[in-house]
């Protein structure tokens, strides 16, 4: 049977593409747009079935089925939709309803989950992913709420393969054995584990990126990043903006681990030391995974730099950076240069986000082409409708990813982007490209962002043991 069929491209891209990234950004657009077309199709069957919420929207639409790229935009879901549920039932430990809740926003069944001895969001989210093949990633935000994102296993193991392939292919040759299964060191300057954002995927990089040998995973912090404290973090800061910080009510489970925490935050000194000790020497020199964002990598690049080390890493390593930086982070000009000097010439950039699948990788010319299984669309930001598909366009990004079978894969993101639909970029690639400057709505309106970024995790984090500090029992 060929393995280059419309359900193979929609559920396994990666064999359908034969492994290579070079076929993945090299089919002729018009080829392209009919496969997304016709895999559009089948996916919103599926999602229109099995996901209760997309159901219910398309019958109150009167949508049936779709034919055009734009004929799902009317039942793309905001980025916000993933914490639309009332923030009392976490409060209140009824995490019987909040299964409810991610019941009607995933393809899964989750009619066999127990989670009524759940004390902590952390334990009902054992208990979904014991009971299903959920594997929920989170996110924590300022309106006392936390994105639940419910990804399963095949396909964050999906992604997680198609990323590594990404990062050491190179684009225009075919693949390499050397290339196809790496075996590295990995340097995460972050958490060794959790469901917030990106530790989420920390099992499958050790299995994808080390060989399973625990030993080349180097994490920054040796604690997880708890989800419950996260909440609480969320919970402060919108207490806060009203003036009712005063008023803020502690889960008692929570200040029972008062000790736990606040030992995690004395150790974090000690442990950036030693992280930058085994950067500079032990790591020095060897074929190396590594991705952070702009903020974190130049600041370490600089800590490098001041200590004469240049071309840190051997240079058939794999580093990306992109996005992630908190509001009030400002960078020089010609940080990527600082970046670059330190680990190697090579760093790529790459642009993604929690609620779909895959992180976009930048060109040499600057521009991040778009993955083939992700349909792009630029919106009016006032209207959300649908700007021409034609031309140079800005706008609110959406997308519809069709490699999403936990979830619906249309979401409308809060980043404004330019795609200029007829170009064709000089580095040789097909696929739909954004330009290089993306803009959080937020920042450029000068509001509050509606969500705690990558980068802001470690510092939110604190605030809340700070606070569970003064808290008395």
């Amino acid at each position: 049977m060929s393995t280059h069929t419309v359900e193979t491209f929609m559920d396994h891209p990666f064999e359908y593409f034969d492994k290579s990234v070079t076929k993945m950004h090299s089919l002729p657009r018009a080829e392209l747009e009919e496969l997304q077309r016709e895999a559009m199709v089948l996916r919103f069957a599926q999602h229109r079935e099995h996901i209760e919420m997309v159901r219910k929207l398309a019958d109150r639409l009167g949508i049936t089925s779709v034919d055009k790229f734009n004929d799902v935009v009317p039942l793309m879901f905001s980025h916000t939709t993933y914490k639309s549920y009332p923030p009392a039932l976490i409060d209140n430990k009824r995490f019987d309803l909040m299964t409810r809740w991610l019941g009607k926003i995933t393809t899964h069944d989750l009619s066999e989950v127990d989670a009524a001895g759940a004390q902590s969001i952390d334990e009902w989210l054992e208990c979904v992913e014991a009971a299903s093949e959920l594997q929920v990633i989170t996110s924590s935000g300022t309106t006392g709420t936390l994105s639940i994102i419910p990804k399963d296993e095949l396909t964050t193991v999906e992604g997680m393969q198609i990323w590594r392939a990404t990062l050491f292919q190179q684009f225009g040759q075919e693949p390499t054995e050397d290339q196809l299964e790496p075996v590295v060191d990995v340097i995460w300057p972050n958490y060794s584990g959790g469901r917030v954002g990106h530790t989420r995927v920390v099992p499958w990089i050790k299995r994808e990126f080390t060989g399973g040998d625990e030993s080349r995973f180097h994490a920054l912090y040796s604690g997880h990043l708890d989800t419950d404290m996260m909440f609480l973090a969320a919970k402060m800061r919108a207490a806060a903006a009203k003036g009712e910080l005063d008023r803020l009510q502690i889960d008692p489970a929570l200040a029972a681990r008062k000790d736990e925490f606040i030992a995690m935050q004395q150790r974090a000194p000690l442990e950036v030391s030693e992280f930058l000790q085994r950067l500079t020497n032990q790591l020095r020199g060897k074929r190396v995974f590594m991705s952070s964002t702009y903020k974190l990598m130049y600041d370490l690049a600089s800590a490098g730099l001041a200590e004469g080390i240049r071309g840190a890493f051997a240079p058939n390593s794999a580093i990306q950076t992109g996005g992630g930086r908190k509001a009030g982070d400002v960078l020089p000009d010609g940080f990527m240069d600082v970046i670059r000097e330190f680990y190697g010439n090579d760093v790529q950039e790459g642009y993604g986000f929690s609620e779909h699948n895959g992180i976009h990788a930048a060109c040499a010319e600057g521009r991040y082409h778009l993955q083939p299984w992700v349909i792009p669309y630029v919106l009016d930001p006032d209207t959300s409708e649908p700007l021409p598909r034609a031309g140079r366009q800005t706008g609110r990004f959406a997308v519809y990813d069709l490699v999403n079978q936990s979830h619906w894969g249309g979401v409308i993101t809060g980043d404004e982007v330019t795609v200029d639909w007829s170009l064709e970029c000089p580095c040789g690639r097909t696929t739909v490209a954004l330009e290089h400057h993306i803009i959080r709505f937020s920042e450029k309106q000068g509001v509050d962002d509606d969500r705690i970024s990558c980068a802001a995790s470690h510092e939110v984090h604190n605030e809340a043991i700070d606070f569970l500090k003064e808290f008395q029992a």
